[in-house]
């Protein structure tokens, strides 16, 4: 208490201008505190919006990936219109997954992308096989066999990149 009492003391010995400056001084400490918590606030909450962002597009690119992956298995089933409803279907799924990975990889960086440039290549070079062997009245089994291959890897990829839903970083 003594303390305190020498120290109002010696603030009432100040001059108007010597207060006035230690006022200042205390006011903007003050502030500089409120704007650093404000400012950490606000950088939390951005940070959830950028991660909440990465996995609404993370989800979207699973649910292509899987439906993709669903829609290959009705190439099985007898009666099936392969080249006319399934395969378009399967390149309309194929397109958004791509345009997708591409928009995470540019906005999120390379440890979020979840089809490599190989895999791209290889699905593309399966849709190319289907539409050479209806052009040509060929069998599709290479075709149906190099697809199998590629949605075994879609369903590898869906497996260890992303856990309950969410999509993980990649090293």
């Amino acid at each position: 208490m003594e303390n305190v009492k020498a120290g109002m003391r010696g603030f009432s010995a100040l001059s108007a201008r010597k207060k006035a400056v230690v006022c200042a001084a205390f006011a903007l400490l003050i502030a500089l505190i409120v704007a650093l918590c404000i400012s950490i606030n606000m950088r939390s909450n951005i940070q959830d919006e950028y991660a909440a962002a990465r996995n609404t597009a993370g989800e979207a690119l699973y649910s292509n990936l899987y439906i993709l992956m669903q829609t290959f298995d009705m190439t099985g089933v007898p009666n099936t219109d392969v080249e006319n409803a399934i395969l378009p279907q399967m390149r309309d799924y194929f397109i958004a997954s791509v345009t997708l990975n591409n928009l995470i990889t540019q906005t999120y960086g390379p440890r979020y992308t979840v089809l490599t440039e190989a895999d791209v290549s290889e699905m593309t070079s399966a849709f190319t096989a289907y539409e050479a062997a209806y052009r040509n009245n060929t069998s599709t089994d290479l075709a149906q066999s190099n697809m199998r291959a590629c949605m075994e890897r879609v369903k590898e990829l869906l497996n260890t990149r992303y856990s309950q839903g969410v999509l993980r970083a990649g090293r």
